[in-house]
């Protein structure tokens, strides 16, 4: 063999002992071949993601999302009960100031009522005292037999004020004395007690002499 093809092969040679030494330090983590030949460096793999399926972590984000909008809606039942609660209470307040309104207006009416009969009834008597104070004693007298009792207290104390504010002297003393005397007791004895007593209804009938 020509010495010139002799060196040719020791050269392969030595070239694929270094190339076999190169890659046993690079197994062993003696060199990093990646710095010497780029070609040889490990490229990382791709990974190929289901962009429909969702990762951890916005699985994680769903998950409070669900938990937010769940205490939401208790929050909104809590709320929706307290307003209906609220309302509950508005309406009987309501109710209930309604109901004093009508009693408020009731008792007006009954006070307004009341105020009508009892001028009523003033002029009524202040006109029956000017009656009996100008008829005649006798007369007088038996007109008031068949009224009530206290009736006929009224319209002697309204007899009594006019006559004092005339300045005359007042005849009613002297129209007691010509009842009988069992019914001049009764009309005296209610008299002094008139103080306590609710008027009562002017009638023409059978004379009351309850107490």
């Amino acid at each position: 063999m020509p010495d010139k093809t002799r060196a040719v092969f020791l050269l392969i040679l030595i070239a694929f002992l270094i190339a076999i030494g190169f890659f046993v330090f690079d197994y062993f983590q003696v060199i990093n071949a990646d710095e010497y030949f780029p070609f040889l460096k490990k490229q990382p793999g791709v990974v190929n993601q289901d962009l429909l399926s969702p990762t951890e972590l916005e699985k994680l984000e769903m998950e409070k999302a669900r938990e937010k909008l769940i205490s939401d809606k208790e929050e909104l039942e809590k709320m929706k009960k307290e307003l209906e609660l609220a309302k509950s209470g508005l309406d009987s307040d309501k109710e209930r100031l309604e109901e004093l309104k009508d009693g408020i207006r009731k008792k007006e009416k009954e006070i307004e009522e009341k105020s009508r009969k009892d001028n009523s009834r003033k002029e009524k008597i202040k006109v029956l005292a000017n009656k009996v104070a100008n008829m005649p004693p006798e007369s007088a007298r038996d007109m008031l037999l068949n009224w009530p009792d206290y009736d006929i207290i009224d319209v002697f104390e309204q007899m009594d004020k006019d006559a004092e504010e005339e300045g005359r002297p007042t005849i009613t003393t002297y129209l007691m004395t010509l009842f009988p005397s069992e019914r001049r007791s009764v009309i005296s004895n209610k008299w002094l007690d008139s103080g306590n007593r609710v008027a009562p209804t002017f009638g023409t009938g059978q004379d009351n002499q309850d107490d």
